[in-house]
C-alpha cells in the first residue's frame, strides 16, 4: 500500500501518526529485536518467517477491516481451522454491532492537524450507543502502549478538523493464534496525547540533528 502523503493548507509536507510513533518510540522494540535474532540463530530469515505466518487472528482482522470499509473479501487458501476461529470472532463483532447500535460515519479518513503539523487516517468513526466514538482493532498478542499512543492521536486530529468531541474510544483487540477477542474502552487518553506530542517534538530535533552531522 502507497504511503500516504499528508500536507498542510499551504502545502507543507508533515509527517504521518505511524511515522512519528514508529520512528521515535522504541518501548516495543526490544521484544521484536529478540525475536529476530532468535530466528538468525536458527538460520531462517526473520523476514521469511512473517511472510508465511498465517494467523487466524490477521485473518479475523482482515474481515472485520473488508466489513468497516464495505469492500468484498478477497477468497485466500488458508487451513480450515484458521478460517473457523477467524470467522467465529467475526462473528462475535457483528453481534457486538447489533447490540451497540453502530453506525457508521466515516472509514479510512484522512486528516492534517494544521495545529501540530501532523497527518492521520483514521479507520473508523462511528456512533455507538449514541455517541460519537473512535473505534480501532488490532491483531496482537496483547494491548500496547503505542496503540494508546496511536489512536489518542487520531482522536485529537479528528476533534482538531472538525470540531466535533469524540466520547469514546473502543479498541478491539485481536488474539493471532486464537482469534479470542477482547474489547477495551476509554472515555479520553490523555497520558497518551501528550507522550505523541513528545514524539512529535523528537521526531522534528531528530531531522535538525541530522543536518548537523
Amino acid at each position: 500500500m502507497p504511503t500516504q502523503i499528508y500536507k498542510t493548507k499551504d502545502g507543507k509536507r508533515v509527517p504521518g501518526t505511524t511515522t512519528v510513533i514508529s520512528g521515535n518510540l522504541g518501548w516495543n522494540k526490544q521484544p521484536l529485536m529478540y525475536w529476530a535474532w532468535s530466528e538468525g540463530i536458527e538460520g531462517r530469515n526473520y523476514r521469511d518467517t512473517v511472510k508465511a505466518a498465517g494467523d487466524a487472528g490477521t485473518i479475523a482482522h482482515y474481515l472485520i477491516e473488508c466489513d468497516i470499509k464495505g469492500r468484498e473479501p478477497i477468497t485466500i487458501s488458508f487451513p480450515e481451522a484458521l478460517l473457523e476461529k477467524a470467522n467465529q470472532c467475526f462473528g462475535n463483532y457483528a453481534h457486538w454491532k447489533e447490540t451497540v447500535n453502530f453506525k457508521l460515519i466515516s472509514s479510512e479518513l484522512p486528516l492534517v492537524s494544521e495545529q501540530w503539523k501532523f497527518g492521520s487516517t483514521i479507520d473508523c468513526i462511528a456512533e455507538i450507543n449514541g455517541k460519537l466514538s473512535l473505534f480501532d482493532w488490532k491483531s496482537a498478542g496483547g494491548v500496547y502502549a503505542d496503540f494508546l499512543v496511536q489512536i489518542a492521536a487520531y482522536k485529537e486530529n479528528y476533534q482538531e478538523n472538525t470540531g466535533q468531541k469524540i466520547e469514546g474510544i473502543y479498541l478491539l483487540r485481536i488474539d493471532k493464534e486464537s482469534a479470542a477477542w477482547a474489547f477495551h474502552y476509554w472515555e479520553s487518553l490523555p497520558e497518551a496525547w501528550e507522550a505523541f506530542k513528545y514524539l512529535l517534538g523528537l521526531h522534528d530535533l531528530n531531522k535538525i540533528l541530522k543536518k548537523l552531522v
